[in-house]
């Protein structure tokens, strides 16, 4: 089927009609993206964005891993697209948790998702800030606040990732864990 306009693309993929690679395909040949009037700059993030899923697919195993990220790109094109014909589209909210035994690629992935989501133009500079429990818990009261501040103005326009962040809720009583949890919501 051929679709005129983004909006019949877009309530072609809202009622199942259609996939989202596929909206994404359809939207792109509407937009003009398959044409040769297409800026240098945005043909640039297209093959930038096309090599980091590349990089990513070269890994292995993580099969749904790299279907998730794929469907994520869709879905922040697609949102895109309605925020650009003036629809109603969703917040992005991309707080993730990566899980599974050391050396399965959880940085690595973070640091590629950073890529892909600077070139989409999501994050401001896609960088990949990693710490630890001990770089965000203070020793003393008014410590962790600071630290936690710290961390997230060095992660800001990027990705913060927290090696083993559950360790934060398991400190006792007397324990700053909470207080690190606590202040990442509140400047999330």
């Amino acid at each position: 089927m051929t679709y005129r306009c983004p909006k019949e693309v877009l309530t072609a993929l809202e009622t199942g009609d259609i996939s989202a690679p596929e909206a994404i395909k359809f939207l792109r040949q509407l937009d003009g993206a398959d044409s040769p009037v297409n800026t240098a700059e945005t043909v640039c993030s297209r093959q930038r964005i096309e090599g980091a899923i590349q990089e990513l697919d070269r890994l292995v195993g993580l099969t749904n891993v790299k279907r998730l990220i794929r469907e994520i790109y869709a879905f922040i094109q697609i949102q895109r697209y309605r925020e650009k014909e003036g629809l109603r589209a969703e917040p992005l909210v991309l707080h993730m948790i990566f899980k599974g035994n050391p050396g399965t690629g959880k940085t690595t992935v973070a640091r590629i998702i950073g890529h892909i989501f600077r070139e989409m133009g999501v994050l401001s500079r896609g960088h990949l800030i990693e710490v630890e429990r001990a770089d965000l818990v203070g020793e003393y009261i008014g410590h962790t606040a600071q630290k936690m501040r710290e961390q997230l103005k060095k992660a800001y326009g990027g990705i913060l990732f927290i090696d083993e962040a559950y360790s934060l809720a398991r400190g006792g009583e007397k324990d700053f864990g909470k207080e690190a949890i606590d202040c990442m919501v509140k400047h999330s």
